[in-house]
């Protein structure tokens, strides 16, 4: 199992529905992590970026938007355990 399988599989695990009530789509497997955009009902939209650091076994989250050719970093949270990402990821995309 890849990264950014393993990442769906513990988001999956904490909670069935969150990718579904984030609108979570065009999901990429990055070398180092899992890269999504968030729509729908959802007050913030954009693109969100969970990679992972093997050395503290910790994960970082991205959350970004693309505007007119740019990234707009809105947020990192760094040193994120596997089971705080479901809390993380709802707490700022809504």
């Amino acid at each position: 199992m890849n990264t950014a399988q393993t990442i769906l599989s513990q988001i999956k695990t904490i909670d069935a529905w969150a990718l579904s009530a984030w609108g979570a789509k065009d999901f990429v497997a990055m070398e180092d992590g899992l890269k999504f955009k968030t729509s729908g009902m959802t007050p913030w939209k954009g693109h969100v970026y969970v990679k992972y650091n093997p050395v503290p076994d910790l994960y970082e989250v991205q959350f970004f938007r693309l505007r007119k050719s740019q990234i707009k970093m809105d947020k990192v949270v760094e040193d994120v355990y596997a089971f705080d990402l479901v809390s993380v990821i709802d707490k700022f995309v809504g």
